[in-house]
């Protein structure tokens, strides 16, 4: 099977100041309860965010960690951009590797956020999907806990 590529660009905003949203990306415990659709789980195995750091987590049903996943920062400037590969696997078999751009911009009392996934999946349109649904619920839920009252 040949590559499948395609370039996501996801848009979020959310009523929150700056600084709240950027920690909620860079503390990987608050990362790990947004960052996954409802019912599934991920752990961090190693979590060292910074340029020239690296990521390893697992994730999947609870009970089934199945997926492995592999993230290298390669520049980070605070509140304002992340880029980052992230290379997911399964049964030592290499998924789908990635490049991300989170870019955040402050808007008065919002944030915008801008994610720009450029995909390479190299088995089918099925993980180009997953990433799709994947980070759109994770931008949903990251809006839905900073947003909620107090």
């Amino acid at each position: 099977m040949l590559a499948t590529h395609e370039t996501l660009i996801l848009k979020q905003s959310i009523r929150a100041a700056l600084p709240r949203v950027w920690n909620a990306f860079a503390d990987v415990d608050q990362r790990a309860a947004w960052g996954v659709p409802a019912g599934e789980a991920q752990i961090y195995d190693v979590a060292d965010f910074r340029v020239g750091g690296r990521e390893q987590y697992k994730c999947g049903p609870p009970g089934n960690l199945e997926f492995y996943g592999f993230v290298d920062y390669a520049h980070i400037i605070p509140q304002s951009i992340i880029v980052h590969s992230d290379t997911v696997t399964a049964g030592g078999k290499t998924l789908a590797t990635a490049l991300l751009t989170w870019e955040f911009e402050s808007d008065g009392e919002y944030t915008k956020i801008q994610l720009t996934d450029q995909v390479t999946s190299l088995v089918g349109i099925g993980m180009i999907n997953g990433h799709r649904n994947g980070h759109t619920k994770a931008l949903d839920q990251l809006r839905e806990l900073l947003e909620k009252p107090a």
